[in-house]
């Protein structure tokens, strides 16, 4: 296999990967296999300008698996005490960094973090990127030692820095589909989907079908347009970039698609709509899948639920730290990643958990989401003039 075909095969497993979860181990191995190192870790969060950010989604990979133990083992007992954390902040977007640059020398000495958790994880001489996420949230993506004699070699760095842009994309569209509950679903299951607005387009670019959401903002020519079976953008310079991304998401037979994100500006208001343009590939049980090329995802970020968790407390009887995990169930994430966001045990999340289901009536997690989400009415009934 040549290096160009192992490029395009990782990419193939990355977007397949960000529309189900259960092919995400094999997206991560290839990616440590193309970049020549012993592992990998990403991390999706909300920076905050004082105390650590809050962390929405966390996995570490070494070799061909998953390593949860060490996700587990960092977020109980480093997590707080990493001094890299804070420091990450100065790193642009995009730029690579060494980690070891992020540890004075005598912390190289003495931080345990550096000296125990870096040295099992094999990350002492590893690389960081920062990379941009949706709704002011960031992607840390971690890059362990390589795996090659003698450490870093510029094919290797080429390597990282041309499959950033495609991890940024997968951590984006996974987040998009993990809040509209969409992960693993078939196509046509996505048309029923109402957190978000999704246009299907063929492999001609030409669009097949709009779920309601999206077709409601087409037939309005919000920033975007069905002109003539064609996805269009109102703005020129805007509609020049669309264009480009649908030719790089449905190319000519026998070149890699690949996915992206723009901004469409939509008159009359204050944010823009964001576009996630994604292939699609590698779902041949779904029916429709011979004839979709791409999907198109609209985020609304003005519309996007933000449920506050006093208003949950206050609706529901809860109080603020079973409202605080309602609310973050409700907004896809799990017991870990609510436990490591509020810094708290896994077991201590479930207690409140438990008193939440007992004061409300009912037995599980789907339905307390649901309490949750139906708040979505009284926020908006309270914005109203």
């Amino acid at each position: 296999m040549t290096p160009q075909d192992r490029f395009e095969r990782t990419l193939a497993l990355l977007y397949s990967a960000a529309l189900a979860d259960a092919k995400w181990v094999s997206a991560a191995a290839a990616v440590n296999d193309l970049t020549r190192t012993s592992g990998h870790s990403l991390g999706y969060g909300e920076p905050r300008r004082k105390g650590e950010p809050e962390v929405f989604l966390a996995r570490c990979f070494s070799g061909r698996q998953r390593r949860k133990d060490w996700e587990d083992l960092y977020f109980d007992r480093y997590w707080g005490r990493d001094e890299a954390m804070p420091r990450l902040r100065t790193l642009p977007p995009g730029e690579l960094a060494h980690q070891a640059d992020f540890y004075t020398d005598e912390e190289k000495k003495t931080s345990p973090v550096y000296n125990d958790f870096r040295r099992v994880t094999k990350s002492q001489d590893g690389l960081f990127m920062l990379l941009d996420g949706l709704d002011g949230c960031g992607i840390l993506w971690s890059v362990s030692d390589s795996a090659q004699p003698g450490g870093w070699g510029y094919d290797q760095i080429r390597d990282i820095r041309r499959l950033a842009p495609h991890i940024r994309h997968f951590v984006r569209v996974r987040r998009l589909m993990a809040d509209a509950e969409a992960l693993g679903a078939s196509l046509a299951e996505l048309l029923e989907n109402r957190q978000s607005g999704i246009i299907q387009l063929d492999r001609r670019g030409r669009i097949l079908e709009a779920n309601d959401q999206a077709r409601a903002l087409l037939l309005r020519g919000d920033g975007l347009r069905d002109k003539k079976g064609s996805l269009t953008a109102e703005v020129p310079a805007e509609d020049v970039e669309l264009q480009r991304l649908l030719a790089a998401v449905l190319p000519l037979y026998g070149t890699q698609a690949a996915g992206g994100s723009m901004k469409i500006t939509r008159p009359g208001a204050g944010t823009p709509l964001v576009l996630e343009i994604h292939p699609v590939g590698g779902m041949r049980t779904d029916y429709r899948a011979w004839k979709v090329g791409a999907l198109v995802l609209i985020v609304d970020p003005a519309s996007r639920s933000r449920i506050d968790p006093a208003l949950a407390a206050a609706a529901l009887g809860l109080t603020p730290a079973e409202s605080r995990v309602a609310v973050a169930l409700a907004a896809g994430q799990t017991v870990a990643e609510i436990s490591r966001a509020m810094g708290v045990a896994e077991g201590t999340v479930r207690v409140h958990l438990k008193h939440s289901y007992r004061k409300l009536r009912i037995t599980g997690q789907t339905e307390l989401a649901r309490r949750i989400l139906s708040l979505e009415a009284i926020r908006g009934s309270s914005r109203s003039p």
